[in-house]
């Protein structure tokens, strides 16, 4: 058997031949660019206002939390009775009304605290930075301007109704089908 030697390299520079190079003046095909997602960077004004909200709604979570757990350690100190106090007078000033006030507002602040944060949250998910963004999102998502009238059109408060239904003119028809005086 003989052994076969590797071809050998060419070290010469290479020549302008047709089949070396492309042609200078021909256009590069290029793959049309995919459609990409541009989110906001999480460093932009925009983004930080939204997490913002975030932020506050767990800085009060945690304030509330801290609130609501020295409240109950108070009141765990007080029903517990001195050493060498008897137990079967207690010494402490019982009122239902104040114990249930106090549990409804602590319970405000936590619910107050959580959807707080509920919300920062989902703005900043969802990128949304405003009512009138959410809204407007929101109708463009339910298609809501085919289905009905534009913002402009509906009445905003009880006075634009009021004022609307007396512009417009109920006519009676007689049981014989005419029509009687408008209204």
């Amino acid at each position: 058997m003989t052994r076969s030697s590797p071809p050998p390299v060419n070290n010469s520079p290479p020549q302008n031949s047709p089949q070396s190079s492309p042609p200078q003046n021909s256009p590069r095909l290029q793959s049309p660019p995919e459609a990409t997602f541009e989110r906001t960077p999480v460093t932009s004004p925009r983004s930080l206002r939204q997490l913002s909200v975030f932020l506050l709604g767990s800085a009060c979570l945690v304030a509330s939390t801290a609130i609501t757990r020295k409240a109950v350690w108070r009141r765990q100190l007080r029903a517990q009775p001195s050493f060498y106090a008897p137990n079967t007078n207690p010494h402490e000033f019982f009122s239902p009304m104040s114990d249930a006030l106090q549990a409804l507002n602590m319970a405000t602040m936590n619910c107050f605290s959580v959807g707080l944060m509920a919300i920062g949250g989902t703005m900043w998910t969802l990128d949304i930075a405003n009512l009138k963004e959410a809204r407007s999102i929101l109708r463009r998502r339910l298609n809501y301007d085919s289905i009905y009238r534009s913002e402009d059109d509906v009445p905003n408060g009880l006075g634009e109704t009021l004022l609307r239904a007396g512009e417009t003119r109920i006519v009676e028809e007689d049981g014989d089908g005419n029509d009687a005086k408008p209204q």
